[in-house]
């Protein structure tokens, strides 16, 4: 059974349309992961998780969690995108792209990943009935993201 073995929670500004996760050693940003970070929510090349988010007016809430084994789908979840992911420096950046950019630490190694989606919609009509300056900060967070991440198994397949 899948144990999760941390958990890290923030606030990200949705700048140009999302934000992006990567290894602290792969600092060039992958433009052709756009087009299908559009269509899809989110889309990775092993060392890049590009998201494009909802809307760019309030911060969303970004989960990132390390496991075991690959955990079971999130409840609730409006979708996700699984790819592999390469963190080989144990610091996984997170990049609010033109706003700034910090890492964590998480375990050196190659990953199984999934990103899940929640409150798009939710927070993309909050942001459409608002007038352009007047969003509450009590509507942050509406639009949430969960990172998971566990090992990659030498086939290169889940290990659970």
């Amino acid at each position: 059974m899948a144990q999760r073995l941390t958990q890290y929670r923030t606030l990200v500004m949705p700048d140009y349309g999302g934000f992006d996760l990567y290894d602290a050693d792969f600092d060039i940003r992958d433009d052709d992961l756009i087009k299908p970070a559009r269509a899809q929510g989110a889309a990775g090349n092993g060392r890049e998780v590009c998201i494009v988010c909802a809307q760019t007016r309030l911060a969303v809430e970004l989960v990132i969690e390390t496991w075991t084994a690959e955990p079971a789908l999130l409840d609730g979840c409006e979708g996700y995108q699984e790819m592999p992911m390469e963190i080989p420096t144990g610091l996984l950046v997170i990049s609010e792209r033109t706003r700034g950019a910090w890492d964590i630490s998480v375990s050196q190694g190659t990953y199984c990943s999934r990103i899940s989606f929640f409150g798009r919609e939710a927070a993309l009509e909050i942001v459409n009935e608002a007038p352009s300056t007047a969003l509450s900060a009590d509507h942050q967070g509406t639009e949430r993201y969960t990172f998971q991440m566990w090992p990659m198994t030498q086939s290169g397949t889940s290990s659970s």
